[in-house]
């Protein structure tokens, strides 16, 4: 699945390129859509729920500038999961170099009892969508 997003200034430094904060920010985006358009209500994931998928780490390495305007693709993949945790890979392409990557994020979610706050099985829907997203991929 490919995420298409415009830089905006909002987005951006003072020097008019994308903040690093914000790129994650953009990055999330790209998940909450993926899980939506795979059938997830996340509304209803999260409302009354038990437990919660927190990122506990979140790491990205820019390689080239990203500017105010500019046009991004950003593509994600799964490199790791298990029934408590998984990490997303996210390959950031721009309008101005589309055939070589951007930036590259990566964010790791584990899942927990919001109460306990110890790890607990993630719900059924995000392990199905972990399965068939990283079989796709390693195929």
């Amino acid at each position: 699945m490919s995420y298409y997003r415009t830089i905006h200034l909002s987005d951006t430094d003072s020097a008019g390129v994308v903040y690093f904060a914000s790129l994650l920010s953009i990055c999330h985006e790209a998940y909450e859509k993926e899980l939506q358009l795979i059938g997830i209500d996340l509304k209803n994931l999260f409302l009354n729920s038990e437990t919660a998928i927190p990122i506990t780490h979140a790491e990205i390495d820019f390689y080239q500038p990203l500017f105010c305007g500019y046009n991004l693709r950003l593509d994600t993949s799964i490199n790791h999961y298990s029934n408590t945790e998984f990490s997303v890979i996210y390959y950031i392409f721009s309008e101005s170099i589309p055939s070589r990557y951007s930036a590259v994020a990566k964010t790791t979610h584990v899942s927990i009892d919001i109460n306990s706050r110890q790890r607990v099985t993630l719900e059924s829907s995000i392990l199905r969508w972990l399965h068939k997203k990283h079989h796709v991929i390693n195929e």
